[in-house]
């Protein structure tokens, strides 16, 4: 990946040690209110067997690439065993088609001092054939006691796309859906069983743009909004078995496709704008429409695009937080005696909800509105 800006760079670093404290702070408010509500109301009990333990082996199972690699070096130095199991290679052959970085990211070399841990760096679950083959080395490896249980199965796969939903096409948009949705989708259904059996948790790792919906970014909002309802309904279904489910929500984030891959999508893109190009995604591919594009669409799509290749510019020079801070999330979701329907991660991602939340939804839509142009 280019070097970064270091003053974004440590911008960045700053805002996510501001994160972690704003963390701690949030255990505290909820632990109190959720005590409150256990005691006196019959509330979620609070739970800490999801908790690495001196002398057990709590597993966990992260299926993702660039989070997934960050989070699975975090659990393992704090005491978990996290799984990604090598799958075969006909399984990866389509996705590794699309997207060539992806594969070199889960090849690269892997050194850190595991003190506590261990990991299994490999992990593809692209179809039902590689997900059936995980889980089988996966139900090989532990048991349904305490001594050496699956605790946690966290779900990522990050697929950004930028293009205006009237000129994107259909199997673009379908195909967002069947990597993030529909995968998220099959591999809870295939570990629910062993997940069961010691009351673990389904970690989601979502979007804040499943909460905040800017334009051009439809599909996407679309994909992560349907994954976090699904998660929250869900995860109510699942309390009689004491089994939990959550969503992480991070903001901006560094990861192999906000780098090398998106500004290499940005150059074709500026390059096949006469040839129906109208947005690009995380994989390097440029979005190309199937439908004669007008002046009137040209004229309002083309600002809101360039406005989105300075900012995810910015993102990947170093003003997006980390994977390591969603790595940090990661643990605390899985540590957390009570478990919350989400967690939102990033500066950005926070003060949007905060700006959200606080502000009447006219406003909040013409200041959104006014910033790219729609106005």
């Amino acid at each position: 990946m280019p070097s970064s800006n270091r003053p974004l760079t440590f911008f960045s670093a700053l805002m996510v040690g501001l994160n972690r404290v704003l963390a701690w702070v949030d255990f505290g408010v909820h632990y109190a209110s959720n005590y409150i509500s256990y005691l006196f109301f019959g509330g979620l009990k609070p739970q800490t067997h999801t908790r690495p333990q001196r002398l057990k082996d709590g597993r966990v199972y992260s299926p993702s690439v660039s989070i997934g690699l960050a989070t699975a070096i975090h659990l393992s130095n704090n005491g978990y065993t996290v799984q990604q199991p090598k799958t075969p290679a006909s399984s990866r052959n389509s996705t590794a088609q699309s997207s060539p970085a992806a594969m070199n990211m889960t090849k690269m070399p892997i050194s850190p001092r595991f003190s506590k841990g261990r990991f299994t760096p490999w992990s593809w679950m692209f179809c039902h054939q590689s997900i059936a083959v995980c889980l089988g080395q996966i139900t090989l490896q532990v048991s349904s006691t305490t001594d050496n249980p699956l605790i946690g199965v966290v779900n990522n796969a990050g697929f950004c796309m930028i293009s205006p939903m009237g000129l994107t096409p259909d199997s673009d948009v379908r195909r967002i859906f069947e990597l993030d949705f529909w995968a998220y989708s099959s591999v809870i259904r295939a570990f629910l069983p062993t997940i069961k059996q010691i009351k673990g948790r389904f970690i989601n790792i979502g979007s804040f743009g499943g909460y905040a919906n800017p334009p051009l970014w439809a599909p996407y909002c679309a994909l992560k909004a349907a994954m976090e309802a699904m998660t929250r309904s869900w995860r109510l279904e699942l309390m009689p078995f004491g089994v939990g489910m959550t969503t992480i929500r991070p903001g901006w984030t560094r990861t192999g496709g906000i780098g090398p891959e998106i500004r290499g999508a940005w150059d074709g893109y500026f390059d096949n704008i006469p040839k129906g190009a109208v947005g690009v995604d995380s994989f390097g591919s440029v979005i190309k429409t199937d439908m004669p594009v007008g002046d009137a669409e040209e004229k309002v799509y083309r600002p809101m695009v360039e406005k989105w290749h300075k900012l995810t510019i910015m993102a990947a020079d170093g003003i997006a937080q980390s994977s390591e801070a969603v790595a940090a999330t990661v643990h605390d979701v899985l540590s957390d005696k009570f478990l919350q329907p989400y967690y939102t991660v990033g500066y950005d991602a926070l003060l949007g909800q905060m700006a959200s939340d606080l502000t009447p939804e006219n406003i909040y839509e013409y200041s959104v509105a006014k910033s790219f142009g729609c106005l």
